[in-house]
C-alpha cells in the first residue's frame, strides 16, 4: 500500500462524491500530504474509474488507518475524521444547498445532507448495517428491535488518556452543542470535522437539524436548540414541533420527556428527534374517539402506552388542545391507578409529543408519561419493570415508547450463548459456569427450554428468541402505560378526559 495512491484515491472520491471543485485538487493535496506527513505527491498515471461506484468511504479509509497506525500515529481514527471532514464541502455551503433543494422538493435537501453524511463517513453506514434487526406482528399493532452494536466502545488505553488528559476540558459544553460544527474531538469527546448541520427557526428562535452518527432509522435526524439550556416540556413545546412539520412534511418529530426515568439520556440540551421512518405507533388506530368536531378530533389509539392523538387542519387547533391536555396532566392525581403528580416539589408528570403533517392535516401523539418510583418498583412505577431488565432496563425515551427498541449490544452475545443452550444437551450448570453474565437470562432459558426443549433447529431457535425478546418489549410498554388497558384503567381515563373536555367547553 503506498499512501501516495492512497491520497490520490482520496481526491479523486472527493471530486465525485462530495463535490469538490478540479482547482481546489491542489490545494488539498498539498493538506492531506502536511497531514499525512508525506513530503511529494504521486505523479504516475492511476485508473480510478471504480471510485465513482463507491457507496462509502470505507475502503480508501481502511488504507489511510493502515498508514497511520504503521507510522505510530496517535489516534488514528481522529485524524480520519478530520481529514473527512476538510475534504466535504463547508458548513455554509451545504446549508445553502440543502434550503434550496428543500425550496424545490420537500425533502430533497434533507435527502442531499443525509446523503453527504454518508459519503463523508460521519454517519458510518457500514457499521450501521451490521445492527441487528427484526420485527414482530401482533395483528393490530407491530414492534421493530434492534441490537445496536455502532456506538464505539473505549478501550482501557483511551480510558487511561482519558483520566490523564480531558479531566479539565468544559469544550463543547455537552454532545449536542453547535461548537461541535468541525471539533476534531478528543479521548472522551468524539470528532465533529466532518458534521455539517441545516439551521432553522422555531417559534423565533434559533435551532438546527443534525443527522445522528448512529442512525436508530432511516434519516434518523436530531433538532437542536442553538441555545445550552435544560431539557423542557412546555406550552411552547408544541407549536416549536408543529411549525418544524410545516418546515419539513416528509418528516415527523418528537420530543423526549423532560424529567429522567421517562425521558432521554441528555436532559440537559434540549432538542427534539425526527426522522422519514414511519414508527409503529404511527400504524395505530383509534381504540376510542374523545372528541371530534368539524375542528378537531382528540382519540386514544390502540397502543400499548397511553396515547392520546390530536388531528386538525388548524395548526392552532392541534396546538390549543396540547396544551390542554398537557397542563391537565401535569398536575392531575388519581391514586386508585398509582398516579401522583408530584412529591413535595418534585414533578412526576409529564408528556412525550410527536408530530407529523399528512397532507394538510396536522397530527400531534402524547403519550402520558409519570416517572414516580415506590418501594415495590424502584425504578419506576410505570417503567420496566424488574423481570425485564435482563433486556432492557435503560429509559424508555421518545423512540421506544413509539415502538423501535434499541436494545444493548451485550445482547448479541448474550443472546449467542442462549442459542447454544437450545441447540445442545450439555447441562445448564456447564453454560452458566462458563459464561457468568448468562445467569441474569435464567427466568428466560427455562421458559423457552421447558416450552421448546433442547437440540433444536437454527430457525426454530432464532423465532422462539426473537419472539421471545419482542413480546419482552411488548410488556415493557404496557408497564409505562399510565392507565392500563383493564376496567379500572379504562375507567380512570375516562375520568381524566372528562376533565380534558370540561376545559375544552365554550
Amino acid at each position: 500500500m503506498d499512501i501516495k495512491i492512497t491520497i490520490e484515491k482520496l481526491l479523486k472520491y472527493a471530486e465525485i462524491h462530495l463535490g469538490m471543485e478540479s482547482l481546489d485538487k491542489i490545494y488539498f493535496r498539498n493538506i492531506l500530504l502536511d497531514r499525512l506527513q508525506v513530503d511529494s505527491p504521486y505523479l504516475g498515471e492511476l485508473d480510478l474509474k471504480y471510485i465513482e461506484d463507491l457507496k462509502v468511504p470505507d475502503s480508501i479509509l481502511e488504507e489511510v488507518k493502515e498508514y497511520l497506525v504503521s507510522k505510530n500515529f496517535e489516534m488514528p481514527d481522529l485524524l480520519i475524521t478530520e481529514i473527512m471532514g476538510l475534504l466535504s464541502p463547508l458548513p455554509s455551503k451545504i446549508s445553502f444547498l440543502a434550503k434550496e433543494m428543500e425550496i424545490v422538493k420537500p425533502g430533497l435537501g434533507l435527502d442531499y445532507l443525509y446523503n453527504l453524511s454518508i459519503k463523508n463517513n460521519y454517519i458510518q453506514k457500514t457499521a450501521i448495517d451490521k445492527n441487528i434487526y427484526f420485527k414482530k406482528d401482533y395483528g393490530s399493532n407491530f414492534l421493530e428491535i434492534t441490537i445496536n452494536l455502532s456506538k464505539p466502545e473505549k478501550n482501557n488505553k483511551d480510558i487511561a488518556k482519558l483520566l490523564i488528559k480531558s479531566q479539565d476540558v468544559k469544550y463543547p459544553e455537552c454532545a449536542l452543542c453547535r461548537e461541535n460544527l468541525g471539533y476534531k474531538g478528543r479521548v472522551d469527546h468524539p470528532s465533529r470535522v466532518n458534521i455539517r448541520i441545516l439551521p432553522l427557526k422555531l417559534n423565533n428562535e434559533d435551532w438546527f437539524l443534525q443527522y445522528s452518527p448512529y442512525a436508530y432509522f432511516d434519516h434518523h435526524a436530531i433538532i437542536i436548540n442553538n441555545k445550552h439550556s435544560n431539557m423542557s416540556i412546555n406550552d411552547d413545546t408544541f407549536l416549536k414541533l408543529l411549525q418544524f412539520v410545516d418546515q419539513f412534511p416528509t418528516f415527523f418529530i418528537g420530543s423526549n420527556a423532560d424529567l429522567p426515568i421517562v425521558g432521554g439520556s441528555i436532559l440537559n440540551h434540549e432538542h427534539y428527534q425526527g426522522g422519514s421512518h414511519l414508527l409503529p405507533v404511527f400504524f395505530s388506530k383509534d381504540k376510542k374517539v374523545y372528541l371530534q368536531n368539524d375542528k378537531v378530533k382528540i382519540s386514544l389509539l390502540d397502543w400499548y402506552n397511553t396515547t392520546l392523538r390530536i388531528e386538525s387542519k388548524d395548526i392552532d387547533e392541534v396546538t390549543k388542545y396540547s396544551r390542554i391536555i398537557f397542563n391537565l396532566w401535569k398536575d392531575y392525581n388519581d391514586e386508585s391507578v398509582d398516579i401522583i403528580s408530584h412529591t413535595n416539589n418534585t414533578r412526576h408528570s409529564t408528556v412525550t409529543p410527536i408530530a407529523r403533517k399528512i397532507d394538510d392535516v396536522y397530527s400531534m401523539n402524547l403519550i402520558l408519561r409519570n416517572n414516580r418510583c415506590n418501594e415495590e418498583h424502584p425504578g419506576g412505577i410505570f417503567h420496566a419493570h424488574k423481570e425485564y431488565h435482563h433486556i432492557k432496563q435503560e429509559g424508555i425515551g421518545l423512540i421506544e415508547a413509539m415502538g423501535l427498541f434499541i436494545l444493548p449490544p451485550r445482547l448479541k452475545r448474550q443472546l449467542g450463548y442462549v442459542k447454544e443452550i437450545l441447540k445442545s444437551d450439555i447441562s445448564l450448570d456447564t453454560y452458566y459456569k462458563k459464561y457468568e453474565d448468562l445467569l441474569i437470562h435464567k427466568e428466560m432459558i427455562d421458559y423457552l427450554v421447558n416450552k421448546y426443549g433442547r437440540k433444536l433447529d437454527e430457525d426454530v431457535i432464532n423465532k422462539a428468541i426473537t419472539d421471545y425478546v419482542a413480546d419482552t418489549c411488548k410488556n415493557i410498554l404496557i408497564n409505562t402505560a399510565v392507565f392500563k388497558d383493564d376496567e379500572k384503567g379504562r375507567s380512570a381515563l375516562d375520568k381524566f378526559m372528562e376533565g380534558v373536555k370540561n376545559e375544552t367547553r365554550d
